[in-house]
């Protein structure tokens, strides 16, 4: 039977995929993945870096809204267009940024395509907040120190947090963490050939693209 694949390509880097990632995307016949102006988005360049075969590939570039608001029709829309190569008897590899756990599009997929009968393997990629962890050279916890998530929002925490998807509230985060007296770190598409990184809370400026992370200190 034709196999759904989930693959997680990492933060930005190609030299961050994961050896079976590469061995999948070398044999999947479909590479689906996210679009941006109607082409394969970034998810896909990075692939295609790693594994340059995929650019032999059938691709299926699939339309996702940046708000709610037509969130689920695409979804449905694009389970149906994958389950439809699946029923031709292709693998389907589908591409998402860090890892596909990760406030990634994936699952509301693969449930579509799971109850319509076909298997889906998940390959993990090294999430985003690691790599930001990895190119501050900071750890983002020691020993029983506690770790929080969140989607661009900052919360008082005890611990260490990571904010995700940071970088349009960056004003406003950094008015909150300064008052609760904690320090933080920003790195802005970690991995892209735009990447900045500053290491400092002076540094970090009050606007940042979409591919922002603060790890809170």
């Amino acid at each position: 039977m034709s196999m759904f694949y989930g693959i997680g390509v990492g933060p930005g880097d190609p030299e961050l995929l994961t050896l079976k990632a590469i061995k999948i995307l070398e044999k999947a016949d479909v590479i689906a993945c996210p679009s941006k102006d109607g082409k394969p988005g970034t998810a896909y360049d990075i692939a295609k870096k790693a594994c340059p075969k995929i650019g032999d590939r059938e691709v299926l570039a699939l339309d996702f809204p940046m708000k709610k608001e037509g969130l689920e029709e695409a979804h449905k829309s694009a389970a149906e267009q994958i389950a439809e190569k699946l029923k031709n008897g292709c693998d389907v590899a589908f591409l998402t940024l860090g890892d596909t756990s990760f406030y990634s599009g994936f699952y509301y997929i693969a449930d579509r395509i799971t109850e319509a009968g076909f298997p889906a393997e998940i390959i993990s990629g090294i999430p985003s907040f690691c790599a930001v962890s990895a190119k501050l050279a900071l750890p983002i916890a020691l020993g029983d120190e506690p770790v929080l998530i969140s989607p661009g929002e900052y919360r008082s925490f005890d611990g260490t947090q990571v904010i995700m998807k940071a970088g349009s509230r960056l004003r406003e985060l950094k008015e909150q963490i300064a008052a609760d007296g904690k320090t933080a770190y920003l790195v802005e598409n970690c991995g892209l050939p735009d990447e900045r990184v500053y290491k400092s809370f002076e540094e970090i400026p009050d606007t940042a693209g979409y591919f922002s992370m603060l790890i809170v200190k």
